[in-house]
């Protein structure tokens, strides 16, 4: 007699389902990983040289910032995907690009605190002004 339920196969396809819907996104989420990790290093490195103190706590909201941004680029996709489905709007595109922008902001913002190069300022400048003409966020008023 066979098995009336196999728990293997059931994980197997569910995992399969999940992976196929992840597979698009795997270079978004690269990209994600990648802008995090720069913005992650250069921030310990401006903070070693300013000799302000490290903590695990750092790395631990890293972590949790990628996590979170993760999940929001997987919910978009899935609203543009199963939601919107008259429309594609690639709006897991448009997140992850302006999530990738906001950390190119800060990844800069460290160049500028680790070399004190104008350039790096400059560039600063110019991406929060892109980033306000193009969504209206200005990501340095304060809360």
């Amino acid at each position: 007699m066979g098995k009336i339920l196999d728990i293997d196969k059931i994980w197997a396809y569910c995992l399969t389902g999940i992976l196929g819907f992840l597979e698009p996104l795997g270079v978004l989420i690269l990209w994600l990983l990648i802008f995090i990790v720069v913005d992650l290093i250069t921030g310990v490195h401006a903070s070693l040289l300013e000799g302000e103190r490290m903590s695990s706590h750092g790395l631990q909201k890293t972590v949790l910032k990628f996590v979170m941004y993760s999940t929001a680029v997987f919910l978009l996709q899935g609203i543009d995907q199963y939601m919107i489905v008259f429309a594609n709007c690639g709006l897991a595109n448009i997140g992850a690009t302006l999530i990738c922008g906001i950390e190119l902001y800060s990844i800069l913002e460290n160049f500028y605190r680790i070399t004190g190069n104008k350039v790096f300022k400059i560039l600063t400048q110019f991406t929060l002004k892109k980033i306000k003409d193009e969504t209206g966020i200005d990501i340095e008023e304060k809360k």
